[in-house]
C-alpha cells in the first residue's frame, strides 16, 4: 500500500511530547492527510517506549571562554591602536623628510638654474670672445696674404734683378761668403781679433756646406786649415794682465826705499848710544871709530841719497811706469809693455832695498810679464778668400759662354 503524498514546507519541528507535531503556517496546496501522521506517532511512541529517552543537551558555554576571547579583543584593539600610533609618529617623520628634501630639491633646482644662467652667460661670452677672435683672426689672415702678395711680388722684383745682372742664388750665397772671409782677414790682421775671425770663418763654411757645390771643397778646405792655425795660437789675457799691472800700481806705496833701511839703522846706533851703560863706553867708542871707516864694492856708480822730499816723486814716477805698461798692453804694444817693465825693474834694484820681500816679489812678477808675448805670430788666412774668388771667377765665365752659346 502506496503512501499519501504532501507538500508541506518543514519550518521547525519539535517532538518534545512525542504526540505533537509543529509546522510552519503557510497556505497548504495540497490537503493534509492527518492518518498516516498519526501512524507515524505511534511508531514513534513505539520505538521510545522500546529504547530509553534522552535528555536534551542544552548546556551553555563556560566564562572562562567569554574572558579569553574578551582579552583576545582587548589586545587586539590595544595593538590596532599602537600600530596606529606608530604609523602615524612614521608619517609623522615621513611627512618632516619629505619637507626636508623637497627644501633641498628647491635650492638644488634654484642652484641648477643659476648654474644654467651662469653657464649661458659664460657661452655667450666665449661666443662673443670667439666670434672677436674670428675677426681678428680674419684680419691677420688678410693681412698675411697681403704680405704674401708683396713678398712675391718683391721676390718677383728681385728674380728679374739677379736675372738682368746673370747671377744666381748660388752665386749670391757665394758673394755672402766672400764678404765674411774678408771681414775675418780684416778683424785678424787689423784688430787683433781671433776668437772673432775663427767664428767668422766657421759661419762661411757652413754657409759652404749649404751650397753643396763639389767645385767649392778646395775653399772649404783652406778654411779647415787656417782654423787648425788660428786655434793654435797662444792666447793672450789683455783683460787679466791689464788687471795685474794696476795691482802692483797699487802697493808701490808699501815698497821700502834703500835710504830709509839706511837712515832706520843709523837710527837704531843712535838710540843705543843714548841708552848704553858708563861700562860699556869704551865699546861703544871702539864701534863708532870702527865704522867712520866702511869699505863697499859696487860694480856699478855709486848714486847719491835721496832727500826725504823726493821719495814721494821717486813712488809716482814708479806707478807712472807701471801705467805706462799697462796702457801698452791694452793697445798690444809688445816693445813698449818690454821697456816700461825694463824701467820698472831697474828702478826697484836702484832705489829700493832688495832684501825686501815686497821687492823681490814685484821684481819676479815683472820679470815674468817681461817674457810675453802681446801680438803673437798671426797666420795667414787669406787663402780660402784667393780660392773662392778663383772659383767664382770660372763659373762666371762658364756662365757667359753659356749664356752665348744658347743665343
Amino acid at each position: 500500500m502506496k503512501k499519501a503524498e504532501t507538500n508541506v514546507p518543514e519550518d521547525k519541528l519539535e517532538n518534545e511530547s512525542g504526540n505533537k507535531l509543529e509546522t510552519s503556517s503557510g497556505p497548504v496546496k495540497n490537503p493534509v492527510v492527518t492518518e498516516p501522521v498519526k501512524k507515524n506517532s505511534t511508531a514513534e511512541k513505539e520505538k521510545s517506549k522500546k529504547s530509553p529517552a534522552k535528555k536534551p543537551t542544552n548546556k551553555k558555554p563556560p566564562l572562562y571562554i567569554a574572558l579569553g576571547v574578551l582579552f583576545l579583543i582587548a589586545v587586539s584593539a590595544i595593538g590596532l591602536a599602537a600600530y596606529d600610533f606608530w604609523l602615524l609618529r612614521a608619517q609623522t617623520s615621513v611627512n618632516t623628510q619629505l619637507a626636508n628634501t623637497q627644501s633641498e630639491l628647491n635650492n638644488a633646482q634654484r642652484e641648477l638654474s643659476n648654474t644654467q644662467r651662469g653657464f649661458e652667460t659664460r657661452i655667450n661670452q666665449l661666443g662673443q670672445q670667439l666670434q672677436t677672435t674670428k675677426n681678428q683672426l680674419s684680419a691677420e689672415i688678410q693681412a698675411r696674404k697681403n704680405e704674401q702678395s708683396e713678398h712675391k711680388a718683391v721676390n718677383a722684383a728681385l728674380q728679374n734683378i739677379t736675372e738682368k745682372l746673370g747671377r744666381n742664388s748660388i752665386a749670391w750665397r757665394m758673394a755672402e761668403v766672400e764678404y765674411l772671409l774678408t771681414v775675418a782677414n780684416h778683424r785678424l790682421t787689423l784688430a787683433q781679433d781671433r776668437q772673432t775671425a775663427i767664428n767668422i770663418f766657421e759661419t762661411a763654411d757652413s754657409r759652404l756646406e749649404a751650397i753643396a757645390d763639389p767645385s767649392l771643397l778646395k775653399v772649404r778646405r783652406e778654411i779647415a786649415s787656417e782654423l787648425t792655425a788660428l786655434r793654435a795660437m797662444p792666447t793672450v789675457d789683455i783683460p787679466g794682465l791689464a788687471l795685474q799691472i794696476g795691482s802692483l800700481a797699487e802697493t808701490v806705496e808699501q815698497l821700502p826705499l834703500m835710504d830709509q833701511k839706511r837712515l832706520a839703522v843709523a837710527s837704531e846706533k843712535r838710540e843705543s848710544a843714548a841708552s848704553v851703560k858708563w861700562q860699556e863706553i869704551p865699546t861703544v867708542v871702539w864701534n863708532d871709530i870702527k865704522s867712520l871707516v866702511q869699505v863697499r864694492r859696487h860694480q856699478q856708480p855709486t848714486e847719491p841719497l835721496l832727500p826725504p822730499q823726493q821719495a814721494w816723486f821717486l813712488y809716482q814716477n814708479l806707478q807712472l811706469k807701471l801705467e805706462q805698461a799697462r796702457l801698452a798692453v791694452l793697445k798690444q804694444n809688445t816693445a813698449v809693455f818690454a821697456q816700461s817693465l825694463e824701467e820698472v825693474s831697474q828702478w826697484l834694484s836702484s832705489y829700493f832695498e832688495t832684501k825686501s820681500a815686497a821687492v823681490i816679489s814685484m821684481q819676479e812678477t815683472v820679470k815674468n810679464l817681461r817674457t810675453i808675448e802681446l801680438q803673437p805670430t798671426i797666420p795667414d788666412v787669406s787663402g780660402s778668400l784667393r780660392e773662392l774668388r778663383s772659383a767664382m771667377n770660372a763659373r762666371s765665365t762658364m756662365n757667359t759662354s753659356f749664356g752665348a752659346i744658347t743665343q
